[in-house]
């Protein structure tokens, strides 16, 4: 075995890392959109009896 080998970066994945890392940024970006849009809260008796009449 040889001790001093060189290690070959792959030019493609080296060109092609910023975009996954932005892909990604942008995947964690809009699912903190899509959670901050959802309400915890319970349904109040109003919005009950609207649900119930249709």
């Amino acid at each position: 075995m040889q001790t001093n080998t060189t290690k070959q970066e792959n030019p493609v994945a080296s060109r092609l890392r910023p975009v996954v890392y932005l892909y990604a940024a942008l995947n964690i970006a809009v699912v903190a959109l899509l959670f901050s849009t959802v309400s915890p809260t319970l349904a109040t008796a109003p919005a009950q009896e609207i649900a119930g009449l249709r």
